[in-house]
């Protein structure tokens, strides 16, 4: 069975930790980016409050491409070397390589090349994830937001087109609403499905009952095919976050049990 977290900010994370998520998910690029004491502070944080960080998201900082002229392969190793060792004393074991900026295409003429890019560095990411113990999962990304990958078909293929042992898959319900496309997808994408996200798609709000969303048919689909990854709630920052959060576990924890 899936495990169920919540995405959020280290601001709101002492108010979401004691609501009963199994995990919680926060931003990596802004644990790469405290100083070493912080770090440290923050580490024995969730350690003391038995806090488990299972997952992040926003892998790369915006001014670290890995598309266009600018790519620099020095400092991408760099970055990573740091940050995923981070992700490793914190006990996190999946990275969500969302970064829509990182992942820009300059102009339609450079697509096919940024395609190419974009293995090269899921190659160059795959020795770092090895050595840290973690999975990459590439997330397809709204058209609006980024124009590279953008339908978890797309990110199945090229996964299993390199067949990196520690680079998989991650969906976005709310992406894949934009493409109209249906929990099918994950049937297909099933060996390499490693994480995936739960918001509403309009409102981009933490899920919740009658919302206007089939979140039956997507818990269904997960079960009958077997996935025992983690599923993270996540939608904007309110004031009612908390009271949200709660809400969407409730909800969720009771259509598991359908």
């Amino acid at each position: 069975m899936f495990s169920i977290g919540i995405c959020t900010d280290f601001t709101r994370l002492p108010d979401v930790a004691p609501l009963g998520y199994d995990y919680v998910e926060i931003p990596l690029e802004g644990l790469a980016s405290l100083p070493e004491a912080d770090f440290q502070e923050f580490a024995d944080y969730v350690q003391g409050r038995g806090i488990r960080v299972a997952a992040c998201s926003r892998l790369l900082p915006e001014d670290l491409p890995v598309t266009g002229p600018n790519v620099s392969a020095t400092r991408l190793h760099g970055y990573l070397n740091h940050a995923l060792r981070r992700a490793q004393r914190l006990g996190i074991r999946v990275a969500v390589l969302d970064a829509a900026k990182s992942r820009a295409v300059p102009r339609d003429e450079d697509y096919p090349f940024a395609w190419r890019q974009l293995g090269n560095f899921l190659r160059l990411i795959q020795g770092h994830a090895r050595d840290c113990g973690v999975t990459v999962a590439i997330e397809p990304l709204r058209r609006s937001e980024c124009d590279l990958m953008n339908s978890v078909g797309e990110a199945a293929l090229i996964a299993g087109l390199l067949q990196l042992e520690n680079v998989g898959v991650a969906a976005h319900t709310g992406s894949m609403a934009m493409v109209s496309e249906t929990p099918a997808s994950l049937r297909r994408a099933a060996p390499l499905l490693k994480h995936v996200h739960v918001e509403n798609a309009l409102t981009r709000a933490l899920p919740a009952p009658n919302d206007g969303e089939d979140y039956r048919r997507l818990v269904k689909t997960l079960k009958d095919i077997g996935y025992n990854g983690g599923v993270s709630l996540c939608g904007t920052i309110t004031d009612r976050f908390e009271e949200d959060a709660r809400i969407a576990l409730d909800w969720i924890r009771k259509e598991m049990l359908e």
